[in-house]
C-alpha cells in the first residue's frame, strides 16, 4: 500500500522537488555491483574454457557464460533505463546534468555506452562472420545440390541456387560460437569498466583520452545507448503480444522457452518450474511399464523431443533397454545441446546412450535445417567397428526429394528444413528398420 501511495503520489504531484543530497554510498554500491558481476562472468568464462578437467580442448564453448551475461545483462539493461526514465520524469523536463540530486549515479551511463558498444560489436562481429563464411559454406552447399542432383537443368536453376541458399543458411549455425564469445567477452568488459565512476571518470573523458575519440561521438553513443535499452524492452513487450496473438511466433517463443525450463530450477531458481523433472521421469516409466508388459518400445523424437528423450534413455534399466530403440529426427543434441552444455550432453554420453541401446538409434538429418543435424558422423564410415556403428545411427535425407516437378506437379516440391519427417517414406522405413531389429533381438 505505501508503495502504491508513493506511486500516485509522484505521478500526480507536478510541483516542484526540493533538491536534496542522494543516498549515502549510493553510487559506490552500484559501480562495486556492477564491477563485480563483470568480474564473475570474465571468470565463469575462462573455467569454462578451461573445463573441468584443466584442457582447454575439453569444451569447446559452454552455455553456462552465454547465459550469465544475457541474464545479467538484462538485468542491468532494465536497471539503467528504469533509472534514467525516472530521473528524466522527476526533473519536470528540465535539463539532467550530472549536479543535480535527481541524477542517476554515474554507473548507469557507463551501463548505457558498455550497451551501445555491445550492440556495435556483435553486429560488426555478425556482419563479419557472414561475410568471411559466405564463401566457403556456398562451396559446401554447391558439392552437396551437385552430389545430390547431378542433372543439371537450365530449367531448374533458380530452383537450385534457392536448394543451394537454403543449406549455406543453415550451415550458419555451426558458426556461431564465435559470435557468443564476442557478446559475452562485451558484457564482461562493459560492465568491468563502470569501476571507472569511482574515480569520477566520465565514459566521454575516458574514451577520448584512451582511444582519442570525440568526447561528442562517446556522449551521442551513450544517448543512443539508452534509446537502445528502450526498444529492447518495448520489444520483449511487443513480443510477448504476438506470441499471445500469433501462432507462428508462438512457436518460435516456445522453443526458447522449451530449452530455458528444461533445466532444473537449482540452474535458474527465478525461472518457472522445470518441466524435464516430470517430464522425463513420467516418458521412463511409461516405457518401462510397456516393457514389463511384454511390449517392444520404439521412442520416436522431433527436435527437442530428441532430448527428452536421451534423458529417459539413460534411466532405463538394462533389462528394460534391450527391448527399446530410438528414433530421432531434427535433433539439436549435437548441433545445439553439445555445443552449449558438453558436460552433460557431450559425445561421451551420446556414446554411452547409443551403446546402452545397442546401437537401436535411428538419426534422420537435413542438410536444410538449421537446427538439427547429424550427430556422430555426416555419413562417413570407416574401418572400425565403433566408428562403424556410429555412422549408422545418423541417416542423411536428401531435401527437397525431387529438385524438377516438370511432369508430376505444378510446383516444386517443398524444402522440409526442420518439419518432422513423419510424412517421409524414409521415416516410415526407418521405423520398420527398427522394429524388425528389436523382434530379432
Amino acid at each position: 500500500m505505501v508503495t502504491i501511495a508513493v506511486i500516485g503520489r509522484v505521478a500526480f504531484d507536478r510541483g516542484e522537488w526540493p533538491a536534496e543530497n542522494g543516498l549515502p554510498g549510493h553510487d559506490v554500491a552500484v559501480v562495486l555491483l556492477f564491477g563485480t558481476q563483470g568480474v564473475l562472468l570474465a571468470l565463469l568464462g575462462i573455467a569454462a574454457m578451461v573445463g573441468r578437467e584443466g584442457s582447454l580442448g575439453r569444451l569447446r564453448w559452454s552455455g553456462a557464460p552465454l547465459f550469465a551475461c544475457l541474464a545479467v545483462g538484462l538485468a542491468v539493461i532494465f536497471a539503467t533505463e528504469f533509472n534514467y526514465r525516472v530521473s528524466d520524469y522527476l526533473d519536470r523536463d528540465l535539463p539532467t546534468p550530472d549536479v543535480l540530486p535527481t541524477s542517476p549515479v554515474l554507473a548507469y551511463k557507463w551501463t548505457m555506452f558498455g550497451f551501445f558498444v555491445s550492440v556495435i560489436g556483435a553486429a560488426v562481429a555478425g556482419a563479419v562472420m557472414v561475410l568471411f563464411t559466405r564463401r566457403n559454406r556456398r562451396r559446401s552447399a554447391d558439392d552437396i545440390v551437385a552430389r545430390d542432383f547431378p542433372e543439371a537443368d537450365a530449367g531448374t536453376a533458380r530452383r537450385r541456387t534457392q536448394v543451394r541458399d537454403a543449406i549455406a543458411r543453415a550451415q550458419f549455425t555451426e558458426r556461431l560460437c564465435p559470435l557468443g564469445l564476442t557478446y559475452c567477452c562485451l558484457v564482461a568488459l562493459s560492465l568491468a569498466f563502470t569501476l571507472l565512476a569511482l574515480d569520477e571518470l566520465q565514459p566521454s573523458v575516458a574514451v577520448e583520452g584512451l582511444v582519442s575519440l570525440p568526447s561528442d561521438f562517446v556522449s551521442a553513443g551513450t544517448q543512443l545507448g539508452s534509446y537502445l535499452m528502450a526498444l529492447l524492452f518495448l520489444g520483449l513487450f511487443f513480443g510477448g503480444l504476438f506470441a499471445y496473438r500469433t501462432t507462428t511466433f508462438r512457436r518460435y517463443i516456445g522453443m526458447l522457452w522449451d530449452l530455458g525450463m528444461f533445466w532444473p530450477r537449482a540452474a535458474h531458481p527465478f525461472a518457472p518450474p522445470c518441466y524435464a523433472e516430470r517430464a522425463v521421469p513420467e516418458l521412463a516409466c511409461r516405457i518401462s511399464m510397456l516393457v514389463r508388459q511384454g511390449r517392444y518400445v520404439l521412442v520416436a523424437a522431433h527436435s527437442h523431443g530428441s532430448v527428452l528423450a536421451l534423458a529417459s534413455v539413460l534411466q532405463l534399466e538394462p533389462s528394460v533397454l534391450s527391448k527399446v530403440a530410438l528414433l530421432t529426427h531434427g535433433s539439436p543434441l549435437r548441433r545445439l545441446y553439445s555445443t552449449l552444455f558438453p558436460a552433460y550432453v557431450g559425445r561421451d554420453v551420446l556414446s554411452e546412450a547409443g551403446c546402452r541401446l545397442g546401437w537401436r538409434w535411428v538419426n534422420l538429418w537435413r542438410d536444410t535445417d538449421p537446427i538439427g543435424s547429424w550427430i556422430f558422423t555426416s555419413g562417413r564410415g570407416g574401418d572400425d567397428d565403433a566408428l562403424r556403428q556410429r555412422s549408422e545411427v545418423d541417416r542423411r535425407l536428401r531435401d527437397p526429394q525431387e529438385l524438377d516437378a516438370r511432369g508430376r506437379d505444378t510446383v516444386w516440391p517443398p524444402m522440409c528444413g526442420h518439419q518432422p519427417c513423419v510424412t517421409d517414406d524414409r521415416y516410415e522405413a526407418a521405423v520398420c528398420e527398427l522394429s524388425e531389429r528389436l523382434r530379432t533381438g
